[in-house]
């Protein structure tokens, strides 16, 4: 776990005052970094005197060729992508909205079946006034 400590301003600025005033990074850690990166760089460019120009093109050839695989390989994965999305929104996209419609026309007729048979079986009261004989209208 981490602690924070809180430093007051007037400790900070004693210990500016108590330096030397120089920077936090001087300008020899910056030269420094300057040079090992040339003589990274340097050492980079010194393999071309090691590696014969042979095996340099060998290298150089098949690095060519892994990355001429990987764009066409690329571009043909993206052209597949293409034509399947496409495909798909041409063809099996209205044969789903067709079925749901379908579906739909299906239950409609359901409920229109269900209702008709509701309407049609007479009711319990009904039905006691016509086991019952002949009822005046307003009973």
């Amino acid at each position: 776990m981490v602690k924070l400590e809180e430093v007051s301003l007037d400790h900070v600025e004693e210990e500016y005052s108590e330096s030397d005033s120089s920077s936090v990074y001087s300008s020899d850690d910056d030269e420094d970094d300057v040079d090992n990166i040339e003589s990274l760089l340097d050492r980079i460019w010194a393999l071309q005197d090691v590696i014969p120009a042979k095996t340099r093109k060998s290298i150089s050839d098949k690095c060519a060729s892994v990355y001429d695989f990987g764009k066409a390989s690329t571009k043909f994965l993206g052209n597949s992508a293409w034509v399947l999305t496409t495909s798909a929104l041409l063809l099996v996209l209205p044969l789903m909205i067709e079925l749901e419609h379908e579906q739909g026309l299906v239950e409609y007729e359901k409920m229109q079946q269900q209702s008709t048979q509701m309407l049609s079986q007479p009711t319990n009261q009904q039905q006691k006034k016509q086991a019952s004989g002949i009822v005046p209208p307003g009973f």
